[in-house]
């Protein structure tokens, strides 16, 4: 009996360790599976790792500009006001030109004002980030007075990065640009096609950073809107008021030699007519180291009135010693001798004015 028990214990003993081996050798076989399992599922559940997008240095930023209105142009200043917008369009997050973006010619800072259309930078479909500024205040340009009333002038707007030199930002002109608003129009002045240009810009000082190299160059956009005057109105306007003075004074070569007084009297209130208009017009004009074409006019139209006044001196003293004659023929002929000089300068004056602008 004894033995029977201790036969039966064995083999139950028996038993039970081959089936704890089988379960060991199992699990043993299986954690491998379930850990390739687990790195597939989680390979499945978050894909592979994407490569780093590396951006072309230096960036290249499209821009452009669409011109809603010119407000005024003022000469006595050089400035002009402008109300216009401009956009950007990179691929690099890390930069944001439109924040960065400095107006290189405002007279006025305080009175500048930039306004972002968007409050973050737009990401288009093909991954570029888009932003638009508007922007409106007043700007300068020393514009040469030469010509004037013939002259043309070009108003610029100026913009570059305010941190970023060539090395890293490069501006390029977007090939939808520049456009101009139909509505903009300028009292006195014809609106010429504009353009928009990128050139670079070197400034001669690293503005006492050490870290920046000295003379760097910036890329710069310039907006270009050319003006003129309409030539036949405003030679009306200014050329016409001095032609009637300068045939009213020829009345002093039509008079008798015998009428000093009212000969006199012709030509001095000619002088001073000529003064009072030369002072209205100058009025509005800045103050210059040259002459501009109206000042030649009204030298010009000095000379001519006192030429004419020293023909009336010397008639004047012929008819009194009974050259009567004499003295209305010598006045007739230099009558017609400075009226033809002074429209043959006159003429070549205005010509060359207008063909320089």
């Amino acid at each position: 009996m004894v033995s029977v028990l201790r036969v039966w214990f064995v083999g139950i003993l028996c038993v039970f360790l081959g089936s704890l081996s089988t379960a060991t050798w199992a699990q043993d076989e299986g954690e491998p599976e379930a850990a390739a399992e687990a790195e597939a599922a989680e390979a499945e559940e978050g894909g592979e790792a994407e490569p780093e997008v590396v951006y072309e240095t230096p960036e290249r930023v499209k821009v452009g500009v669409h011109l809603s209105d010119i407000q005024t142009v003022d000469l006595m200043t050089h400035s002009y006001a402008m109300d216009f917008y401009v956009w950007f369009l990179w691929k690099n997050p890390d930069l944001d030109p439109a924040s960065t973006m400095e107006i290189a010619n405002p007279i006025e800072q305080w009175g500048l004002m930039v306004t972002p259309i968007y409050e973050e930078p737009e990401e288009l479909p093909d991954g570029s980030l888009y932003q638009v500024l508007r922007v409106q205040g007043t700007f300068s340009k020393k514009m040469p007075l030469f010509n004037y009333p013939f002259d043309r002038q070009v108003l610029e707007l100026l913009m570059e990065d305010a941190q970023h030199d060539e090395s890293a930002v490069v501006y390029e002109v977007d090939p939808q640009a520049p456009t101009v608003s139909p509505s903009v129009q300028l009292p006195g002045y014809r609106i010429g096609a504009i353009t928009l240009t990128v050139e670079p810009w070197k400034y001669p000082t690293a503005f006492g950073d050490p870290r920046a190299a000295s003379g760097a160059s910036y890329s710069r956009a310039k907006l270009s809107v050319p003006l003129s005057r309409p030539p036949v109105a405003y030679s009306i306007k200014l050329l016409l008021p001095v032609l009637a003075v300068i045939l009213c004074a020829g009345l002093m070569f039509l008079l008798p030699p015998g009428m000093a007084d009212a000969r006199v009297g012709v030509g001095i209130t000619a002088l001073l007519t000529i003064v009072a208009l030369q002072m209205t017009f100058s009025a509005d004009l800045p103050e210059v180291g040259y002459l501009m074409l109206m000042d030649k006019v009204y030298l010009l139209a000095y000379t001519f009135v006192i030429l004419g006044l020293g023909v009336v001196v010397r008639t004047t003293k012929m008819a009194g010693a009974g050259e009567v004659e004499v003295a209305w023929a010598l006045q007739h002929k230099l009558f017609v001798v400075l009226l033809a000089l002074w429209g043959g300068a006159m003429a070549a004056l205005v010509g060359l004015a207008m063909r320089a602008g």
